[in-house]
């Protein structure tokens, strides 16, 4: 059963990549990539990172990676702010802007309308609803328990998101 939940789950992840390609298409949220997003939504949840906070956060991907993708969020496209800290010199803050905070409002929208498109063709009854929303629900409460290893993951899962 295992084998075939996960290859129903791949089919529909690739049928919800391209329904969020098509919408990319029609937006703004098109010129943003899914690390600049993670990015956005991390510093939503936190308020305020260093840039070594948000590259711990990537193990998989280099600090100067991830100093490009602030700098262009920061300096191409205003979605966040970068201020030096007074105290280190050596460390960098970053925030979204008001910008920011908008186009991530958008991006969650056009998540939302996917989600809904999708909950309606799965057309599930409210008790399957239910128990869908408890099958979720305690997959998040297992992630956030490995998520807890990590000081700076623990502390933004425990605030609510967009």
């Amino acid at each position: 059963m295992e084998d075939k939940l996960v290859k129903a789950f791949s089919e529909l992840s690739l049928r919800m990549r391209l329904i969020k390609s098509i919408q990319e298409e029609k937006s703004s949220t098109s010129e943003i990539t899914d690390r600049e997003i993670l990015v956005l939504e991390l510093l939503d949840r936190a308020g305020t990172l260093t840039v070594s906070q948000i590259a711990a956060l990537h193990p998989n991907v280099s600090e100067s990676t991830i100093s490009t993708t602030i700098t262009r969020l920061w300096r191409d496209k205003k979605l966040v702010s970068k201020t030096i800290c007074p105290e280190n010199q050596r460390v960098t803050n970053v925030e979204l802007t008001d910008k920011g905070r908008k186009e991530l409002e958008i991006y969650a929208a056009h998540q939302s309308v996917r989600y809904k498109v999708l909950l309606k063709a799965m057309q599930i009854s409210e008790n399957e609803g239910q128990m869908f929303f408890e099958i979720i629900s305690r997959a998040n409460k297992v992630f956030d328990r490995h998520l807890a290893k990590d000081e700076v993951a623990s502390e933004i899962i425990k605030k609510p998101g967009v």
